[in-house]
């Protein structure tokens, strides 16, 4: 459940939230992206054992990219699910040093799951032009 601000919330409790919250929707979309891979790896898998129009060169990379995206999302969904309950610890930051040092990992967390549902985009894009061409040869 995503925690919404209230009026007696101070400043570090509403960045707290805020993360909190940015962190959640990430687990979240992450989740359905692991769904998507899971069915990209399938599809292809199932028409790499099947004799299809399909070129197979290209059908073997793009189920190779897929797995190796799994893996990566499923590190990436971890690292979000490690990274959620230390934003607790922030509250006793008693220095800008140690809210920094949170705020940076927060950063380059962010910065992991942008690049990767780009990667996962782009390789969407190729599986779809994969498909469509070997949908059109049936």
């Amino acid at each position: 459940m995503i925690k919404n601000i209230q009026e007696h919330h101070n400043e570090e409790e509403i960045e707290i939230i805020r993360l909190q919250n940015e962190i959640k929707q990430w687990k979240s979309e992450l989740d359905f992206v692991s769904q998507e891979i899971e069915f990209y790896i399938d599809v292809f898998n199932l028409f790499l054992n099947k004799k299809t129009n399909i070129n197979r060169v290209e059908t073997i990379y793009l189920f190779n990219q897929f797995s190796k995206l799994r893996r990566t999302n499923s590190t990436i969904l971890k690292s979000c699910e490690i990274f959620h309950p230390k934003l607790e610890e922030k509250n006793e930051c008693e220095d800008v040093q140690c809210d920094h040092a949170y705020i940076s990992a927060h950063i380059l967390l962010r910065s992991k799951i942008q690049k990767h549902i780009n990667d996962i985009r782009r390789l969407k894009y190729t599986a779809f032009t994969n498909l469509k061409n070997g949908i059109e040869k049936l």
